[in-house]
C-alpha cells in the first residue's frame, strides 16, 4: 500500500483569501483522488505563536492500495 502526505492551506483570516485556498486545496485533492487515492485521516497543524502567518494548514493522509 502506497501512502502520502500533503499539507495544504485551508484557511486564511481574510474571507476571499480562504475561498481561494479552500479551492485550491479541493482541486488538489480531487485531482489526486480521481487517480486512485483515498483518504486515511486528517489532521490540523499548529503553528508556532510567534509566526506572523495568516494562514491555516491542514496535513492529509492519503492512501492507495
Amino acid at each position: 500500500m502506497k501512502t502520502r502526505i500533503l499539507r495544504l492551506v485551508t484557511d486564511h483570516s481574510s474571507w476571499w483569501k480562504k475561498k481561494k485556498y479552500r479551492k485550491e486545496s479541493f482541486k488538489e485533492l480531487n485531482g489526486l483522488r480521481k487517480l486512485g487515492w483515498r483518504l486515511k485521516k486528517k489532521k490540523k497543524v499548529f503553528l508556532k505563536l510567534d509566526d506572523i502567518e495568516t494562514r491555516g494548514f491542514h496535513k492529509y493522509y492519503l492512501f492507495k492500495k
